[in-house]
């Protein structure tokens, strides 16, 4: 709601300020779960204001009101289109929406989940033509719009995933789970106001645009994402922590971990490479070489990132090799950086310990763009701690977690490269 209606605020008073033509990008969501089909410009929407998707369906609703009294009381030159269902290559892997979810789903092999029936209805549209339809009605005079910017041929969510399936060559099976509430059963423009204004109408064919989304999908993910990690003791020194980071990466096969961590003994290799895992290990095989790791082990992750490109970096647990990753993140600020406390971290002695180098701890999680905990009780009590973090801060089920970090990853690497994170 804030970036619906702030953000609209804050760009119309520069229209107003400059003079300048603004556009609406606005959605088919404003109908809501729709009573008329296919839907008019013209038609009020089916809207539940107290709903789960009710913060996107009232926030772009509202940003419409505030564009059009803006045009209305200070002739603010607005362009307004909704923007139906829209796919096509560069989607972001995990961000959860249905042809983005149901490709990534196919290319693994994986069952492909549906929420309902199957038999809501979708009408997606290739990026290209929606791209031409929004350059058209930014010069187009005289024409302010509201005007839907969709393909006019339905598909249902069943026929879609088969659809898919079938293009990849997949194995996947389809499952049904229970709807989700407020989840449109028909989504379908009426986009006559469009070939009128605007002399628009799709040109890609869905089962075009859909080859040209799986190709750029399948090409991104035999790509390996390289995460950095730092862990102050890793094999075979495995604590609770280090089991379940270990854990963590077995699940996530598409991912490659670079694990910088103490050698502690002279009989460890200084280097190691298994699956998706290369372990770095730093120092002489003494105690002190978690010491070493504080003080060298971000230069030699800085020197490692020009051959790798490091997508992200973790550090298990506010330790020695989070004093590391500062010394990286300080460098390398592009680079989202997240924390994973676990059971202990912040609890007894360690709470208390935490309370006497507070600065050292506050350092370490001011530069994190996300602190991931085990459950609420210590959320809350890093809350106690301090008011002041920008970070997100996950509180994270054993069960959700890995679907929770591969969701953290792609939002944080969506807002470094000012990408806007889309609704589900």
């Amino acid at each position: 709601m804030k970036t619906n209606i702030f953000g609209a605020l804050n760009a119309l008073e520069l229209a107003k300020r400059t003079g300048a033509r603004i556009l609406q990008a606005s959605t088919s969501e404003v109908y809501g779960d729709p009573l008329e089909h296919p839907q008019k410009e013209s038609y009020n929407g089916n809207v539940n204001p107290i709903g789960p998707r009710a913060c996107y369906d009232e926030g772009k609703r509202c940003a419409e009101t505030l564009f059009f009294d803006y045009h209305r009381e200070h002739g603010v030159d607005i362009r307004v289109v909704r923007i139906f269902n829209t796919y096509g290559p560069r989607m972001a892997i995990n961000d959860g929406r249905a042809i983005s979810n149901f490709i990534v789903k196919a290319l693994r092999g994986e069952d492909i989940i549906i929420y309902g029936g199957g038999t809501q209805t979708r009408s997606p549209q290739y990026i290209s033509d929606l791209i031409e339809g929004m350059v058209k009605m930014m010069e187009q005079d005289n024409f302010a719009g509201p005007v839907n910017l969709g393909n006019s041929e339905e598909i249902t969510i069943a026929q879609l995933a088969k659809k898919i399936i079938d293009l990849c060559g997949s194995n996947s099976e389809i499952n049904l789970l229970s709807a989700l509430k407020n989840d449109p059963q028909r989504r379908n423009p009426d986009i006559k106001l469009a070939q009128e204004k605007l002399s628009w109408r799709p040109q890609v064919p869905l089962e075009q645009g859909l080859k040209l989304a799986i190709a750029d999908f399948e090409k991104r993910l035999k790509r390996k994402v390289n995460i950095l990690v730092f862990s102050t003791a890793y094999e075979p020194f495995l604590g609770p922590a280090e089991k379940e980071l270990q854990k963590l990466m077995a699940e996530m096969p598409e991912f490659h971990f670079h694990i910088l961590t103490s050698r502690f003994k002279r009989t460890l290799s200084k280097f190691e490479q298994k699956d998706n895992l290369t372990i770095r290990r730093l120092g002489w095989g003494a105690w002190i070489d978690k010491y070493w790791l504080a003080l060298f082990g971000g230069f030699l992750a800085l020197r490692l990132h020009r051959r790798n490109k490091f997508s992200m970096a973790w550090s298990v647990m506010a330790s020695y090799g989070a004093l590391a990753a500062i010394v990286f993140k300080t460098f390398k600020k592009s680079v989202p950086f997240m924390v994973f406390l676990y059971h202990g971290d912040l609890t007894g002695r360690a709470y208390k310990k935490a309370k006497l180098i507070w600065p050292l701890y506050r350092l370490i999680f001011k530069k994190s763009e996300a602190i991931k905990t085990p459950d609420d009780v210590m959320t809350k009590r890093l809350k106690d701690l301090s008011h002041e973090w920008k970070a997100d801060l996950l509180s994270v089920e054993s069960t959700l977690e890995v679907s929770k970090i591969k969701e953290t990853y792609s939002k944080l690497v969506n807002r470094v490269d000012k990408k806007l994170s889309q609704p589900k």
